[in-house]
């Protein structure tokens, strides 16, 4: 379970430099073709993210404002270490709101795809870690 996980959250990692599986990887059609995604499939993840956007949009937020309130009571010249420690808790809370929310999406996405396509997105992943570039593979029909 872990690991699919963590395929899904480098599938759906948002990043610079155009990677093959950053961004809205259903939307990609590279993608698209080597997970066999259909029409329906692709709508549905579609949908799953925009429904999960806004919260983790605000979630992400929250997490931000959290961790540069505990920067500026660590950066104190007098320390009070029980204000750091309550804005310790509240990032790591933050934190875990917001990762909650992440993985509860994923496993809706985990939901739309077959086992096979859950296989090659393992596939996938392990050949972006090596460095290969995805190509389409030749089917064997």
């Amino acid at each position: 379970m872990k690991r699919w996980l963590a395929v899904l959250v480098i599938l759906t990692a948002a990043g610079a430099g155009g990677a093959p599986l950053d961004g809205k990887w259903w939307k990609n059609p590279r993608i698209v073709q080597e997970l066999s995604l259909t029409p329906p499939q692709v709508d549905r993840i579609e949908a799953i993210f925009l429904r999960a956007r806004p919260q983790l949009i605000d979630l992400r937020a929250d997490f931000e404002k959290k961790r540069l309130r505990q920067e500026a009571a660590m950066q104190a010249p007098d320390v009070d270490p029980r204000d750091a420690e309550k804005a310790i808790d509240e990032v790591e809370e933050a934190r875990s709101r917001l990762a909650k929310a992440r993985m509860e999406m994923f496993l809706e996405i985990r939901r739309v795809l077959t086992p096979e396509q859950r296989e090659r997105a393992r596939s996938l992943l392990e050949e972006r870690r090596e460095g290969r570039t995805l190509r389409p593979r030749p089917r064997s029909d």
